[in-house]
């Protein structure tokens, strides 16, 4: 109790340093992000204070809420409650681990599946992502400690001043697609008729790589898993570790996988649960990141799960799930626009797709570029990492919609470019990373009646700042 209260007044003086009309605009107006997919956070977090024990709780990023049948779990586990609380890896792994440590009870499994990438085996920790999840419940802010409460005041201000700009369109934000409260069911899984089959041009996404390299595990992530591994065993639980589930079309070096397993049990001092190589499924089996499975690949990813669970209780009853039918790839198509600067790029090719991977001659003496629709009659779906390097004289970039993935750093070295155009009215059609606007200035310009909708949706949001509408 007394460190709640600490932990109370340092928030309250840090937000008392913040001028009274922001704190007006970010406290007192209505919720505007309650819609948006990190809405659910609040749920999540009320679903572990409520439900009975004993519990199987799922802490992780979105792959666990995409990957785990909640309810399957429970079937083929009985005696168990399943608490999914997966949410988002832009928000970091270490801040599911602060808002669940404190629900932790006797008896309870927790299980850890953070997604395979260095950001989510580090303490990474992003405070204005932090905030659309906190919008309407920030009661929240007392189970987060001091340096993380530190950092959200400093992002409140923009905070503030985007739900103020929400408030005055009369109406909060309204995500489309899937990446919304409302695609969560009771257990906190994603259940959507959208998540069909892989949307991925080529099967995976190959601007966000899984790789197995032991230095991805820092020791700051480690120190933090091992004190709540502690937490959790003084509370008369389990920590187990499960790997996520990962589409094997975008590993790049799996041989390395047994050895990184034991260095992180080693590094975490917590047990790893089943085989690793079970949980590489076929790209067939994923939606639309190398995460996320789609609704058929849920069930092989769960059966994977469940099977690992209860070898570690000693349970040696058959797990007979039977397994849909792998969905098909969706095939390249071509689709129309400008193609006008096509020779302007140069491209690699990949499963009948186009990727841009840099500029020619011309290209690089341009002020204005639009990315073609298509080449030599090949779709071009993607811009490679650097694409755009050395473009000393580009200060405006138009990207069409058949574009559904930009890489990290694409504009790195881009020291002119002003303007970052996405034609597209659908966010979710075009992965981008945290590393969009990496060595650019640039600011993001959308068309103005998908404005909110970028603004909330699960790739975009972490650009939310630096995104405008086309004028």
């Amino acid at each position: 109790m007394k460190k709640k209260i600490i932990i109370i007044i340092v928030t309250i003086a840090l937000l008392l340093s913040i001028p009274g009309t922001l704190l007006v605009w970010g406290l007192a107006l209505p919720a505007q992000y309650g819609g948006a997919f990190l809405g659910e956070l609040k749920d999540k977090v009320r679903m572990l204070e409520v439900t009975p024990g004993p519990r199987i709780i799922l802490v992780g990023g979105s792959g666990a809420a995409f990957g785990v049948d909640s309810a399957l779990m429970e079937r083929e586990l009985p005696g168990y409650s399943v608490v999914n609380f997966g949410m988002y890896a832009a928000l970091g792994t270490t801040v599911m681990l602060d808002l669940s440590q404190p629900h932790i009870r006797e008896g309870d499994i927790v299980l850890l599946i953070p997604e395979q990438q260095e950001q989510t085996l580090s303490d990474w920790f992003d405070p204005a992502v932090m905030w659309q999840g906190l919008d309407g419940a920030f009661d929240l802010l007392r189970l987060l400690p001091k340096d993380k409460l530190e950092r959200l005041a400093g992002a409140f201000p923009a905070f503030a001043g985007q739900k103020f700009s929400c408030f005055l369109q009369g109406q909060p934000l309204q995500p489309q697609g899937i990446y919304r409260r409302d695609s969560f069911d009771e257990k906190g899984d994603i259940s959507s008729p959208l998540c069909a089959r892989n949307e991925m041009p080529g099967g995976f996404d190959a601007s966000t790589p899984i790789r197995f390299d032991t230095d991805m595990v820092t020791e700051a992530f480690a120190r933090r898993v091992r004190d709540y591994a502690q937490a959790v065993s003084v509370a008369g639980a389990v920590l187990w570790y499960a790997p996520c589930p990962m589409n094997g079309a975008a590993v790049e070096n799996v041989e390395n996988i047994d050895g990184f397993y034991a260095a992180l049990q080693e590094k975490l001092g917590i047990p790893l649960i089943g085989d690793p190589h079970d949980f590489i499924l076929d790209a067939g089996w994923f939606y639309d990141t190398n995460f996320h499975p789609n609704s058929s690949g849920k069930t092989v990813y769960t059966k994977a799960l469940i099977r690992a669970v209860k070898a570690m209780l000693g349970d040696n009853s058959p797990t007979d799930i039977p397994l849909p039918e792998m969905p098909e790839l969706a095939e390249p198509g071509i689709g129309a626009g400008d193609d006008g600067d096509g020779p302007c790029f140069t491209y690699g090719e990949q499963s009948g797709a186009l990727t841009v991977t840099g500029l020619t001659g011309e290209g690089l003496e341009r002020a204005a570029l639009t990315v073609p629709a298509a080449w030599e009659g090949k779709p071009v779906s993607a811009i490679g990492p650097g694409a755009f390097s050395g473009a000393e004289h580009l200060q405006k970039i138009a990207i069409q919609p058949s574009v559904h993935t930009i890489s990290d750093g694409a504009f790195d070295g881009c020291a002119a470019l002003e303007q970052i155009i996405i034609q597209s009215a659908r966010p979710s059609a075009c992965r981008v990373g945290q590393g969009l606007l990496d060595g650019t200035p640039a600011k993001i310009y959308v068309p103005g009646e998908a404005l909110s909708a970028y603004r909330t949706d699960y790739f975009w949001s972490v650009h939310g700042a630096d995104i405008r509408p086309i004028a």
